[in-house]
């Protein structure tokens, strides 16, 4: 299973891990995937999804 949200397509983002002595090294951060099921066109289907998108489908 990929780490890419399946509704809006986001994946891995890039970012620098900052020390106490401000030495900076390069991360990945992974999005905070769940599975849920969503409804379309009356069949509910399960999907990979970021909680950004679950929360954003919640409010609809």
């Amino acid at each position: 299973m990929s780490r890419v949200c399946e509704i809006c397509g986001r994946g891995k983002m890039a970012g620098k891990n900052v020390s106490f002595s401000n030495k900076k090294y390069n991360r990945k951060y992974d999005l905070n995937l769940q599975k849920t099921t969503i409804e379309v066109d009356g069949k509910e289907q399960t999907v990979t999804a970021c909680t950004k998108c679950i929360r954003t489908l919640k409010k609809a």
